[in-house]
């Protein structure tokens, strides 16, 4: 990979190809071959891109661990509002701000916190 090479993501690879595209460009004073070349070079840059970035993809399996993890934390989300837990700290931070604004704002998160039990 002569042209890309030292490119690691796709917006580089487009900036690269453009420039090279104005200096390789028979139209622009390059040659026919060199152009085709870059191009082919290009080509097999984007397709080994596409292709880590198959591995990468998180499989079937992980996306179901990760909705299970999230459902767990819900489910912990929803213990700790009925037991007031987040309600109770805002209210202590409530009492030892001098901002009005933030104790409005608290004050306005318990009642939806509350209203969620």
């Amino acid at each position: 990979m002569k042209y890309f090479n030292g490119t690691i993501d796709l917006e580089q690879a487009k900036l690269r190809y453009r420039k090279l595209a104005k200096q390789l460009h028979p139209d622009k004073g390059g040659t026919a071959v060199e152009f085709q070349k870059m191009q082919t070079d290009y080509k097999e840059f984007l397709l080994r891109l596409h292709q880590e970035e198959k591995v990468v993809t998180p499989s079937r399996k992980s996306s179901s661990e990760e909705n299970e993890l999230i459902n767990e934390l819900g489910k912990l989300a929803k213990v700790l509002i009925k037991k007031q837990v987040p309600q109770n700290y805002l209210r202590q931070k409530m009492q030892s701000t001098q901002s009005s604004l933030k104790r409005g704002l608290f004050d306005d998160i318990v009642n939806l916190l509350d209203s969620l039990k």
